[in-house]
């Protein structure tokens, strides 16, 4: 038979006085008690060491650099054109040419400044240079692919295959997780 003693039942526990050794507020509110390194007991006290003891450092931890790892690929490049297409080719019909114009300035700026950072990365780190190529394929193949979408199909055929490409991204990662 067990030592624990039983209750009623239910969630409110029966009131009793605390058990001794509990809690105690500090006489004075604003300061509490500072734990500080225990002193060893003295040999011949008798009062064995607290288990923790053994095993407490005595060295601060190094902290030891986490080498910064390039990114693999240019996923992210590929990402953000694509979604630029979309957003770019659905209202295309409902706003003016020099709005599209404005879009593609600001899609080339933003991928510029991509660049300038992607390098910026490359000298900081000490990286190998990596192909240039990707960064002006998808400036303008985003804008030159936009503009065939647009003269093509038109700006509810692109919102429709959007929206399936959305589904079939999402579905692709809830399948990698």
């Amino acid at each position: 038979m067990s030592d624990s003693p039983q209750y009623p039942g239910g969630y409110h526990q029966p009131e009793e006085p605390p058990p001794e050794g509990g809690y105690v507020r500090p006489t004075e509110p604003g300061r509490a008690p500072r734990a500080g390194p225990r002193p060893d007991p003295a040999p011949g006290s008798g009062e064995p060491p607290v288990a923790a003891e053994r095993f407490r450092r005595t060295t601060p931890a190094r902290s030891k650099v986490i080498p910064v790892e390039r990114g693999r690929g240019f996923w992210h490049l590929a990402v953000g054109t694509v979604f630029y297409v979309m957003i770019v080719g659905g209202i295309a019909d409902h706003v003016e040419p020099g709005v599209r114009i404005a879009a593609h300035l600001g899609f080339w700026l933003l991928i510029g400044l991509a660049f300038l950072v992607a390098t910026a990365r490359e000298r900081r780190h000490d990286w190998a240079p990596r192909a240039r190529w990707p960064w002006i394929a998808a400036a303008l193949g985003g804008a030159v692919t936009v503009e065939v979408l647009i003269v093509a199909v038109g700006s509810t055929a692109i919102i429709v295959g959007s929206v399936v490409l959305l589904a079939l991204g999402a579905f692709f990662l809830m399948l990698v997780g």
